[in-house]
């Protein structure tokens, strides 16, 4: 199943990414490894390149981490962005939403 059929427009999907501390609290539930399988799956289901939809992944906490911009993989290596959200890890800082956000 692919999210974008013929026929429809392409978009850019940014997934901003809370990488602080209160994410992984509890070992036993692994959330952001929850949170990085999820990212995965929707990608996994996209049509991606140049032409097609473009993908984004930026992680903050007390800080802010690009993991790869629309254009990094815009030859469509989905392998490549999928390597890159597994090799994410957590801050393990406070949550800065804000700064995230800008």
């Amino acid at each position: 199943m692919y999210l974008c059929l013929a026929g429809c427009e392409y978009r850019d999907i940014g997934f901003l990414v809370d990488a602080s501390g209160s994410i992984v609290e509890d070992p036993t539930v692994q959330t952001f490894t929850l949170l990085k399988r999820f990212i995965n799956r929707i990608i996994g289901r996209l049509d991606v390149g140049p032409n097609q939809n473009r993908v984004g992944v930026v992680q903050f906490s007390e800080r802010v981490q690009t993991v790869f911009n629309f254009n990094r993989f815009a030859n469509g290596s989905k392998a490549d962005m999928l390597r890159a959200v597994d090799r994410m890890r957590s801050f393990g800082q406070n949550t800065h939403t804000a700064l995230g956000l800008r």
